[in-house]
């Protein structure tokens, strides 16, 4: 009797009703890999400021073992895009395959898109976290609504995956900005049935 008492437990827990899909920025994380220079881009909807402005706090959860985690923590630096819903294209690109199997920037050129290159911030000698102070380029969505520059401060286990907290050190706004566009949200993608109802791109 006491096996059927944990499987009837167990069938509870795994039949539980699930929160309602919540509706969430879509980002994209820019980040290139300490070792081979690669530049590479993926999806990031658990983001969001978690601290008041003058701090500067951001979380960004990343799946664990994905080539954009590994390069972001592993040079603890990392460009956080907020796309505009023009983007929504590159949402199966940059959020379903791997930089494994495909350059991701270059089949979004052949898309349409692109891309500038830019500098990341200098780092504040008063933080805790040590990097090269040499520069690095990071690829950019020309006409993404802008991006933030994060420095990761602290890692955490977050199930299957990794949550960090980010210094923000500079945002800049780029064209998506200047032009009033809309960010990319998961609702969007949900409506124009590019996300499941009950999907989350993490």
């Amino acid at each position: 009797m006491a096996g059927w008492a944990t499987i009837c437990v167990l069938a509870a827990v795994h039949t539980r009703p699930a929160p309602p899909a919540l509706s969430s920025t879509v980002f994209s994380l820019a980040t290139v890999d300490a070792v081979s220079g690669e530049r590479n881009m993926n999806i990031v909807t658990y983001a969001m400021p978690v601290s008041l402005p003058q701090s500067n706090v951001w979380a960004v959860s990343m799946f664990r073992g994905t080539v954009s985690a590994r390069a972001m923590i592993g040079r603890r630096r990392g460009m956080l895009q907020i796309l505009g819903e023009r983007h929504a294209d590159l949402v199966p690109l940059f959020g379903k395959s791997s930089r494994r199997d495909v350059d991701k920037l270059a089949a979004a050129t052949q898309m349409g898109h692109r891309f500038v290159h830019v500098s990341e911030a200098r780092q504040d000698l008063s933080s805790s976290v040590e990097v090269a102070q040499a520069e690095v380029v990071v690829a950019i969505l020309e006409d993404c609504v802008g991006y933030l520059d994060l420095a990761v401060e602290a890692i955490h286990p977050a199930g299957d995956h990794d949550l960090c907290l980010c210094t923000l050190l500079a945002y800049t706004p780029m064209a998506g900005a200047a032009r009033g566009d809309a960010p990319l949200t998961t609702s969007f993608l949900r409506e124009n049935g590019l996300l499941p109802a009950a999907g989350q791109l993490d």
